[in-house]
């Protein structure tokens, strides 16, 4: 990930991090002292800025020197800068650089889908602003440098600033993230709403339903090729229709909330340029995220958790996992009666040898996970909706959804969903 250090880039760490197909590498340019991913990676580097005459020369020999296979942007600008690359050895996940360079522009966007969704007026001439207006940058994300323009005083200052003088949309504003496969079809889009925004970010964003955003969402996709991650921006107009506000071929900060609601976008779209087939899960409903320094969710009423051992509690190196451990005490401490189901033979050899103390009311090994489940789900007189299955295979969960399809299905990367313990 490049970089890593700002809310794209932290999403995608958390995202890959704990998947065992996956090495992590990245990090950021200049002073990285406030670089959160250093904390985080193991494999932590600074790399040169894009605004380095030599930026190319010096990045692609350090591509080579740590072995990087695949390049995840995390900065629109750098979308489109490395979707013009051909770097042996290395794949950037990016779509093609028309598209990349397309969607930098927003009144460039606005233009090619005109009459195919709703799009915002451009107020190319002052007398044909209607106040209030809003103005934005052409190029760059986020709402930092935007503003209502309410004056005519107003209109001169953000003209000279060079901004994009739009309609003023009054309504609710959503993201929607999304992941199309190599062809440019949509895989999956995923609507959330806007409540909280700070740092030009949703800090607090909550999935809804909008069947016609997922429609326009389509209609974008068959406009517009566009390959991996990517999310586009809406605001409700005046009459309340949605309006898009942009588009960016990359992973969104705030795509925490559909990660953690089954759905790991980064994980998906690192897959399809690797070139494996996928499966969409089925993305749970109604999931609301406040974003801080953590993730916080609203938990699901579980009386009992089923956790696997390997790349689970155990990380992909063998040690156990310490948000895992967490989890396993935090979850013990508000009462949930917790079970250990793992192909693993001599599973209390495991335990004691890594020093994991046994607060489990069943341990089993097994070679049917889905079956043995079931069996416990029936001894202990499990209701579903009260169970919570923790397992790192997403081929192994896809199949626990349709066998238990009231149950809560996580892998470990969201253990957030569950909550935790509140202190007084």
């Amino acid at each position: 990930m490049f970089p890593s250090c700002n809310e794209p880039g932290l999403e995608v760490v958390q995202a890959l991090v704990r998947s065992n197909k996956v090495g992590v590498y990245g990090g950021s340019s200049g002073d990285v002292t406030y670089d959160p991913s250093r904390h985080i990676l193991s494999h932590h580097s600074v790399y040169p800025s894009l605004y380095d005459k030599r930026f190319r020369q010096k990045f692609e020999p350090m591509l080579k020197k740590l072995r990087i296979t695949f390049v995840f942007p995390t900065v629109d600008v750098l979308v489109a800068e490395f979707a013009k690359w051909k770097t042996p050895g290395v794949t950037f996940i990016t779509p093609d650089a028309d598209t990349a360079t397309l969607v930098l522009s927003k009144k460039a966007t606005y233009e090619r889908l005109r009459g195919v969704i709703p799009v915002p007026e451009v107020f190319k001439s002052d007398g044909d602003v209607e106040f209030p207006a809003y103005a934005k940058p052409d190029v760059g994300s986020g709402s930092k440098t935007a503003h209502i323009v309410r004056t005519p005083d107003d209109l001169a200052a953000a003209r000279n600033e060079g901004l994009l003088v739009c309609q003023y949309l009054p309504g609710v504003e959503y993201t929607v993230d999304a992941v199309n496969d190599l062809s440019g079809k949509l895989l999956y889009a995923g609507v959330r709403v806007r409540g909280k925004i700070g740092r030009g970010i949703a800090l607090g964003t909550q999935t809804v339903q909008d069947k016609e955003i997922m429609q326009m969402m389509y209609k974008i996709s068959e406009k517009v090729r566009i390959m991996g991650p990517w999310f586009a921006q809406f605001k409700r107009d005046a009459h309340g229709i949605p309006t898009l506000l942009e588009i960016n071929c990359r992973v969104g900060g705030s795509s925490t909330l559909t990660r953690l609601s089954g759905v790991n976008i980064p994980l998906l779209s690192l897959f399809l340029f690797a070139g494996y087939p996928v499966a969409i899960p089925e993305a749970r409903r109604g999931l609301l995220v406040n974003r801080a320094l953590v993730n916080y969710c609203d938990p699901p009423e579980v009386a009992h958790v089923i956790w696997d051992l390997d790349d689970t509690l155990l990380r992909k190196d063998g040690r156990p996992d310490p948000e895992s451990m967490a989890a396993l005490h935090d979850l013990k401490n508000r009462g949930v009666r917790q079970y250990l189901v793992s192909r693993k033979p001599a599973i209390r050899k495991t335990l004691s040898h890594h020093s994991i103390p046994e607060l489990f009311t069943e341990i089993v090994s097994t070679v049917d996970k889905t079956r043995q489940i079931g069996k416990l789900m029936k001894k202990h007189r499990m209701k579903q909706a009260e169970c919570a299955v923790i397992n790192d295979s997403v081929i192994e969960n896809l199949t626990l959804a349709r066998r238990f399809p009231e149950a809560i299905i996580i892998t470990p990367d969201a253990l957030a969903v569950l909550g935790r313990e509140k202190i007084a």
